[in-house]
């Protein structure tokens, strides 16, 4: 069975919003490198962080699958394999972060900061790649001891310096046959 790591963080779907060259540059290096491990990136399917990480697992002979938000294929960019045009608009976050054995946090606005609360909330590992902007960067002083989102201590949050320590920590955690999923636990 392949291991499924999603990448969740900015669209570029607002006039106001756009991507740094950096964040853009870590997640299309985020997507080749899981797929050189033989992994699936998932994503929204969309513009921006999305679309690099499918680029660079495209490029590096992996598969991309994306969960667009509105019924059209149309809708998404140029390097998804598997596209569901699933009509559920944000609620399609549930879709990508339950779907994943492991989620990558690359920057991010608020539909990024629901995918990665649903992705706690389900005991989905994630993995937040610092420096890259957005929530991403804004995440760490509000974690409850220093690793949760809440007292429940669901699952810890990892902070990842390199695209490089991102792919190898999320890895590890999707594979670790020790983790009980929330739906698992008694």
């Amino acid at each position: 069975m392949k291991v499924t790591i999603g990448v969740i963080g900015k669209n570029e779907q607002h006039p106001n919003d756009s991507v740094a060259a950096h964040t853009m540059a870590a997640a299309e290096a985020i997507g080749r490198m899981v797929a050189e491990r033989g992994g699936v990136i998932v994503t929204g399917g969309r513009a921006g962080v999305m679309e690099a990480a499918s680029k660079g697992a495209r490029q590096a002979g992996g598969l991309t699958v994306g969960f667009l938000p509105g019924m059209e294929k149309s809708g998404a960019n140029p390097y998804v394999d598997i596209v569901f045009p699933t009509g559920l608009g944000r609620a399609r976050n549930l879709l990508t972060a339950r779907s994943c054995d492991a989620l990558i946090m690359v920057g991010g606005s608020t539909g990024t900061l629901n995918e990665l609360t649903i992705a706690y909330a389900e005991a989905r590992p994630v993995v937040i790649l610092e420096g890259s902007g957005g929530w991403a960067d804004k995440i760490r002083p509000v974690l409850h001891a220093g690793r949760y989102l809440d007292e429940r201590e669901t699952v810890e949050i990892c902070f990842a310096a390199t695209p490089e320590e991102a792919v190898a920590t999320a890895w590890r955690l999707a594979t670790d046959a020790t983790r009980v999923a929330v739906a698992d636990r008694p």
